[in-house]
């Protein structure tokens, strides 16, 4: 049996976490599922038994939750999905030669209904950058991962962090599949497109500045609510 899996943190994303799981099986995905709840809700276990996925309960933030997925498998091929991801069969298929590879860690490209061109920028960004977000659909073996440091368990700026790590060790084996992943467009349309690039650049900058990514967490959700 190959190694391989797919980590889903989630935080009382039961809606989202039903679409996802269910266009996996639609559409072929084999490969097993961890589904790390920060919220330790009962009703997120109950769907994830329906699905027939690993269920695990974590420390709140995603670099924890992600981080408590990873550890499930020792060695192989991890992909980070978001609640919200929209997969294919075509990424798929991508995936599936992917595995076939040597050990190599990145994104896919990202596609947002709607908003095109934030998704190009991004997509452009991270090629340039080798700084992926979550949103991208994050993938890495995980002896590079190991050797970079680890997961960096931070509740926020874990996936800017992890990036960070991997390309200071392992840049030549970045790959930025041109294979599209999805995701929601309700964190642009809730608070506007504009307001919410520029909100996330400033958190960014403050974080790359020195500030502590727990501080930011703290900042973030009470700017949320």
């Amino acid at each position: 049996m190959r190694a391989v899996s797919i980590v889903v943190p989630v935080f009382n994303d039961d809606t989202a976490l039903d679409a996802l799981l269910t266009g996996l099986s639609e559409q072929g995905w084999t490969d097993p599922v961890t589904v790390v709840d920060g919220a330790r809700d009962d009703r997120t276990r109950a769907l994830c038994v329906r699905h027939g996925v690993r269920y695990l309960q974590s420390e709140a933030g995603r670099g924890h939750q992600i981080a408590a997925g990873i550890a499930v498998q020792k060695e192989g091929m991890c992909l980070i999905l978001h609640a919200d991801s929209i997969t294919s069969v075509t990424m798929r298929n991508a995936w599936e030669v992917l595995l076939s590879g040597p050990p190599v860690w990145g994104r896919f490209n990202v596609t947002i209904p709607g908003l095109g061109v934030i998704a190009w920028f991004m997509n452009i960004r991270s090629r340039w950058t080798r700084i992926c977000t979550g949103d991208q659909g994050m993938f890495f073996h995980t002896l590079l991962l190991e050797e970079a440091g680890g997961f960096a368990r931070l509740k926020l700026m874990e996936d800017i962090e992890t990036c960070i790590r991997l390309k200071h060790a392992w840049a030549g084996h970045f790959v930025p599949l041109q294979c599209v992943i999805g995701t929601s467009p309700r964190r642009w349309q809730t608070k506007g497109v504009l307001r919410t690039v520029l909100f996330m650049w400033w958190f960014r900058l403050k974080y790359f500045f020195g500030s502590d990514a727990d501080s930011l967490y703290e900042q973030y959700y009470r700017s949320k609510g």
